[in-house]
């Protein structure tokens, strides 16, 4: 019999109410979420009642001094990351955390510090390494003679379009602690404007959210499938932030990253291998529609021979496997797709992406 694990959910957003709580329902054979915490009374009140938690907290320190807790889960604002799985690893508690695993680069290595110091499982929560999809691409990577250019991409609309129709929300009653709001907004500005500069355009601290935020969800999934880039060799960042080019160099090919979030309905987001004979296209769909479909489009041509094959659909939940695989690891010390300190990489290569696109400034509007 499968055994297990006590959670608690540090954050009662829309991703812990959409997405995690639901899953975690259909994980009960491995998972009792039995505490909540929430700055907000009004949201942790109703989360709670609606997905019978038995305990609720809106104080950190109390909720992390709970002994039935063997794990947590982190599912705050990015600005308290850091500060929050410090303080959990402290507490011998196993972590998920939610991406990023913080704003900057700086915050993580005191993390991993941290980290390394436990016995504790932690994960960065990078759902796309764990698609069944994303595994099925894996596979096929080794079958390629030589890779000639990747194309990344993430062309959305934001989430809410996708959830606003059908979900219902719990949202703050204006009952969070107005000095918990203005030192959460103190602590990311400077968080960003360490890495961007002070004199960093607003546009730039825009497209750092937008590289955090959304960006590392391809940059991680690049670096498991491909291994790191040895240089970001030119980026561009819109003049509102949100559209974005990037150019890494891999040595023998480059890899192209093209970023848009506009009011456009659909969730284009893929990632393309492209060699001499060989195609391969791992697509992803929006996370906020559950069990949507993942899919590899394999594409060779040899001689006259020309074959195209899909792999899939896979509908699986991204976010599922890799709860199941925390659960595997703190349980059986099954290893992770990606390696907890592995999450460094990816925040510095924020922190050079916009060294790189500092250096080209972004075009007016309309150009």
């Amino acid at each position: 019999m499968t055994r297990r694990l006590s959670v608690g959910l540090l954050g009662a957003g829309e991703v812990a109410q959409l997405i995690h709580l639901p899953i975690f329902h259909q994980l009960s054979d491995r998972f009792d979420v039995v505490s909540l915490y929430d700055p907000s009374p009004t949201v942790v009140a109703r989360v709670a009642a609606h997905w019978s938690i038995p305990r609720t907290y809106t104080s950190v320190e109390a909720f992390l001094a709970d002994p039935a807790l063997d794990a947590v889960m982190i599912l705050s604002p990015d600005q308290f990351h850091e500060e929050h799985a410090r303080a959990a690893f402290a507490a011998g508690l196993h972590v998920f955390l939610e991406k990023p695993a913080c704003l900057t680069d700086t915050q993580f290595a005191r993390l991993q510090k941290d980290f390394e110091a436990s016995d504790r499982v932690g994960m960065v929560g990078y759902m796309r390494c764990y698609a069944p999809a994303f595994t099925k691409a894996q596979s096929l990577l080794p079958t390629f003679r030589k890779i000639r250019h990747v194309r990344v991409r993430d062309i959305i609309c934001e989430g809410p379009w996708f959830f606003d129709s059908w979900a219902q929300v719990a949202v703050p009653d204006g009952d969070i602690p107005p000095d918990l709001l203005s030192s959460g907004r103190q602590a990311r500005h400077d968080a960003i404007m360490s890495v961007c500069g002070t004199d960093a355009p607003a546009h730039l601290l825009r497209g750092y959210e937008v590289l955090t935020g959304l960006g590392i969800h391809a940059f991680s999934a690049m670096r498991v499938l491909l291994g790191r880039p040895h240089r970001v060799i030119a980026a561009h960042i819109g003049a509102s932030g949100t559209e974005i080019n990037i150019w890494f160099d891999y040595g023998t090919f480059i890899a192209s990253y093209e970023c848009l979030i506009d009011d456009v309905a659909r969730f284009d987001s893929s990632l393309e291998v492209i060699g001499d004979t060989q195609r391969m296209e791992l697509r992803y769909d929006t996370p906020y529609i559950r069990n949507l479909p993942g899919r590899v489009i394999f594409h060779e041509t040899v001689g006259t021979d020309n074959t195209v094959t899909e792999f899939g659909p896979y509908y699986q939940d991204p976010f599922q496997a890799e709860l199941i695989a925390f659960h595997a690891a703190v349980l059986n010390g099954a290893p992770l797709a990606d390696a907890f300190p592995d999450a460094a990489h990816d925040l510095a290569l924020c922190r050079e992406i916009m060294v790189a696109a500092k250096a080209k400034p972004a075009a007016p509007p309309g150009r």
